[in-house]
């Protein structure tokens, strides 16, 4: 073995925790018993009465941060080239020609689509590997922090950085550094304060026991309550599945449980920023609840760092020379292929020949992409008829949690094409480490 190899083995190990992690050893911290009537009203009735909390291991959180470190410092080096070769080729050709153009040289497009987004698609691929991270869930936020540099790019490219950040060097550094929506105005990234920095903490360490607790609860019906009849496949979907009641109740608690996890390592990234002195967007808005329309649950309120770079990485972009509609089946699909790239870094084998641990899974590559299209079809039903008055008397008169389950149902029936992977595989297995979690003995 190279002595570049084991360095990377090395702090795999050591730094990233990556053995610890490979499987839940934990131990219970305390014990009790909950009365079997209390049980079946949750349809656990089989098994014993006598339960253990396992406490989250700290070594989970300490990777997550040296993986979010490792990956700001790849991103700032990028974000340097991308401010010398393209940012600023803009800032002169708009100084020159005195207002706003949405070209910025050829140069800029072959450094953008040449060289900055092939090495954001690609780098996960050998930086996991190379520090032998296994966890999946470690694996997932890493290459979401990784790609968010790859659309970010194209903010870049196409002239629709958010205002002010295209300022400095280090108001681009600060944007890319971490995939989160930096707040700015003229002055640069707004500042914190201590309340921020309370209400953030608060907030994550709730959130961390609300996941840990319903992530437990799931667990008890290996994360799907009902039987899925479906393979794991593309060519294994079968459309009326999606609309059985028990897939219908599978999918909105799967759902439920990515809100869940989105909002707690949302208020953590929010943490750790306010505690740096800078102020961020929200993550997440409730979107499940509190949704008014489709557009409104997934243009203002699910995932609301993926949501702006797709907006001005994609959307915006495609908008300027095609029509709405247009512009909005183009960010659903790339939508898609940006959550097929992720299952491919998440799901790749992290030894030599193929080895993965504990096991071995396969993702049903397509499915994402179909998923994002039905949602894009349903964005289209909205454009089209959305402002019928039967629409508007719903959102008139039902209270605004049903409204919003409503909505929610507009992707129901197919949200386990999504989801599916990381159901039936170890990703949940291996988030749990990192949280609270309630055992039967």
């Amino acid at each position: 073995m190279s002595s570049t190899a084991s360095f990377g083995e090395w702090v795999g190990r050591n730094l990233l925790f990556s053995d610890v992690l490979e499987s839940d050893k934990r131990v219970p911290c305390m014990t009790f018993t909950i009365h079997e009537n209390v049980l079946k009203l949750f349809g656990v009735d089989h098994g014993g009465t006598r339960f253990g909390l396992l406490a989250p291991r700290i070594e989970f959180w300490i990777a997550l941060i040296m993986v979010l470190i490792m990956g700001a410092t790849i991103t700032s080096c990028l974000s340097c080239i991308i401010y010398r070769f393209i940012v600023l080729p803009r800032k002169q050709l708009h100084t020159r020609k005195g207002k706003r153009s949405d070209d910025s040289g050829m140069t800029s497009f072959l450094i953008g689509f040449g060289i900055i987004m092939p090495i954001c698609v690609v780098l996960p691929f050998y930086y996991m590997r190379y520090f032998v991270i296994r966890s999946k869930i470690i694996k997932f936020l890493a290459a979401c922090a990784q790609l968010t540099l790859f659309f970010r790019c194209s903010e870049a490219m196409f002239g629709y950085l958010p205002l002010h950040v295209d300022d400095s060097l280090t108001n681009l550094l600060i944007y890319t550094a971490l995939p989160v929506e930096v707040k700015f105005d003229s002055k640069g990234a707004k500042q914190s304060d201590m309340q921020m920095i309370k209400c953030n903490f608060v907030n994550w360490v709730k959130y961390v026991f609300i996941l840990g607790l319903y992530l437990s609860l799931l667990q008890a019906y290996d994360y799907q309550p009902y039987p899925n009849d479906e393979g794991p496949a593309l060519q294994d979907i079968k459309l009326w599945t999606g609309f059985s009641h028990g897939q219908l109740i599978n999918n909105i608690l799967v759902a439920i449980l990515f809100q869940i996890l989105l909002t707690t390592f949302g208020f953590g990234l929010n943490f750790i920023a306010s505690l740096a002195g800078i102020q961020l967007m929200p993550f997440m808005l409730n979107p499940i609840f509190e949704s008014s329309s489709p557009s409104d649950f997934w243009g203002r309120r699910w995932n609301m760092v993926v949501h702006g770079f797709l907006k001005r990485g994609v959307y915006k972009p495609v908008r300027s020379k095609f029509s709405r509609f247009t512009a909005s089946v183009v960010t659903f699909i790339a939508s898609g292929l940006f959550h097929e790239w992720i299952l491919s870094v998440v799901f790749q084998p992290e030894g030599e020949g193929g080895v993965c641990y504990p096991v071995c899974y396969l993702p049903g590559y397509g499915r994402n992409t179909l998923f994002f299209l039905w949602n894009a079809i349903v964005i289209g039903l909205e454009y089209a008829i959305g402002g019928a008055a039967m629409f508007q008397l719903i959102r008139a008169h039902l209270p605004v949690t049903v409204v919003s389950l409503l909505v929610a149902s507009t992707a129901l029936p197919a949200a386990h094409w999504f989801t599916n992977d990381y159901v039936r595989s170890d990703f949940f297995r291996d988030t749990l480490i990192g949280f609270p979690t309630i055992v039967r003995l």
